[in-house]
């Protein structure tokens, strides 16, 4: 069982590390305000992402670029609404039986594929079967399935062999290569396990054409059938405004903004954060900067002195100057802020209240009395970073000062990427990595990966880390709200009583769209529904 859990869990890790991070809110009421006031919103939308994806199917690759272009296609049972929270999209509804064992799904009537067959259960049904057999996620979760079954033509019913929480946020997480999307019985019985080559969904924009490593052209499917709901998030009503959604891959990021300067490109992604003044003062272009896209984490090796002592990790977590690292890493303070909680204040499961007491205390005489009362005795406390990266490295350089500062001997290694992972992977000579992590979780339970026994390269392992992993046990088959909550509060607390690590700050990325580009929701990742442009 602990075998099991543990294999869902670090690939709910792997994957997360690189997905994209969650705008804080949504911008729905805004939009649909201007949209019934605006003109005629059917012109094309063109856009400009930085890299072409491998392939366009979702279950077959980890690249988010998979997930941002097909989101338009596909659609899930469950989506995410901008709180984090699960809620029926292709599903009316999910009764969940026999103790938090059964799913049974309530499919809506009346949505339509694209080649104009109308969804039913053994669709559902086939989507599931391909997603527990090739998508890395699902394959994890398969562990935990018994059985898939039609009950009739709209409810379609899964059996567990025993509780997983996680299982409605898993099946409606954005993360690339994680949401389970309903594709035609028919389409999966063609190519079976292979890589799809035709892309049949319910989405309110049509596959239309593919040319590797230059573009991907979508059409509106006129025939869509949109949940009601205010859109939020993932979650709630899709309007396809635009007739056609031109993807363009431009690697070149001067070409990218450039395009959206003379207005060949609507939206433009990720663009370098010197750039904000440029982006910001010119008229014809708007900054699209995702709140809290990112956390840092200054990670201890647990295993080794001197962080295998507690006191000394909070030497390090009492003492440390936050906004002077952040001025450090970041720079711009657009691009900043400190939050001691590990998710965002937009989702459901944040806790103002998390760190208090710990989390930017910045007394630098309390953590010499830590230090003091450690077993700490000079030797060199040892920063591995990268070279090439100026948050890694620039992080590193204010780092050793402050430590110097609170009475630790500090040496800063760096290193190309290859050997930093190498170095860090190792129980020995290495005590701190500044690491950073995206915000964007699917559910609490990817932490156990972090910060449990043993959890990614802490090293951590005494009972203070047995503690952290009877939490996330508990976690893992609570299905009441409330009390998911309370346990996630207590793995706040505990996490900021014993530090494995110590959150830094939030800091974020950068996105930009073309002035006449409206109602465009500055979410996890870009999607052009309920978007249109205004001559």
């Amino acid at each position: 069982m602990k075998k099991r859990v543990l294999s869902v869990i670090a690939l709910l890790l792997s994957l997360a590390m690189f997905v994209v991070g969650c705008s804080s809110g949504s911008k729905s009421e805004e939009s649909a305000e201007k949209a019934e006031s605006a003109g005629d919103k059917s012109g094309a939308i063109t856009v400009a992402y930085k890299a072409a994806p491998p392939n366009l199917d979702s279950d077959q690759s980890t690249d988010w670029t998979v997930t941002a272009v097909m989101n338009h296609v596909y659609e899930g049972l469950y989506e995410f609404n901008a709180s984090s929270e699960a809620v029926p999209h292709l599903a009316k509804s999910c009764d969940i039986e026999n103790d938090g064992k059964t799913y049974v799904f309530h499919l809506r009537e009346g949505v339509l594929f694209h080649d104009g067959s109308e969804m039913k259960a053994e669709d559902v049904k086939a989507s599931f079967d391909r997603w527990f057999a090739v998508n890395e996620m699902g394959i994890s979760v398969s562990e935990y399935v018994d059985s898939v079954d039609v009950v009739d033509d709209y409810t379609v019913s899964v059996k567990l062999n025993s509780v997983y929480a996680p299982f409605l946020n898993v099946i409606a997480s954005p993360t690339s290569n994680q949401k389970m999307v309903v594709r035609p019985a028919s389409l999966i019985e063609k190519y079976g396990n292979d890589v799809l080559e035709e892309h049949i969904g319910t989405g309110p924009y049509k596959f239309d054409s593919w040319v590797p490593d230059a573009s991907v052209k979508l059409v509106k499917f006129d025939d869509y059938v949109p949940v009601e709901g205010e859109a939020s998030g993932f979650a709630g009503k899709r309007v396809a405004y635009a007739n056609e959604i031109n993807i363009q891959f431009v690697t070149d990021e001067s070409v990218r903004i450039s395009g959206l300067e003379t207005g060949e490109f609507m939206f433009a992604e990720e663009i370098s954060q010197d750039k904000y003044s440029q982006v910001e003062s010119s008229e014809n272009t708007v900054p699209q900067i995702m709140d809290s896209d990112v956390e840092g984490m200054l990670t201890f090796n647990c295993g080794a002195a001197p962080f295998d002592d507690l006191n000394a990790r909070k030497a390090v977590a009492i003492g440390l100057d936050l906004e002077e690292l952040a001025t450090a890493q970041i720079g711009d303070e657009n691009f900043w802020s400190l939050d001691g909680c590990l998710f965002d204040k937009s989702t459901v499961w944040y806790d103002e209240k998390a760190g208090e007491g710990v989390y930017a205390k910045n007394d630098l005489e309390l953590a010499k009395e830590y230090l003091a009362k450690s077993d700490y005795n000079g030797e060199p406390v040892v920063i591995v970073q990268g070279k090439d990266d100026n948050v890694e490295s620039q992080g590193a350089e204010d780092l050793r000062s402050q430590l110097e500062k609170i009475g630790f001997n500090v040496e800063v290694e760096l290193y190309d990427r290859a050997t930093v992972m190498e170095k860090r992977s190792q129980k020995e000579g290495w005590a701190i990595h500044l690491a950073y992590f995206s915000v964007w979780n699917a559910d609490p339970q990817v932490w156990s990966a972090w910060v449990g026994t043993n959890g990614w390269i802490t090293n951590w392992d005494d009972e203070n880390s047995k503690k952290m992993d009877e939490i996330f046990a508990k976690m893992l088959v609570e299905l009441d709200q409330d009390a998911r909550y309370k346990l996630v509060q207590d793995w706040y607390n505990t996490f900021w009583e014993y530090v494995p690590y110590v959150k830094t700050i939030d800091y974020s990325r950068m996105n930009a769209t073309n002035a006449k580009l409206q109602g465009y929701a500055n979410y996890c990742q870009p999607f052009f529904w309920n978007t249109w442009v205004e001559e």
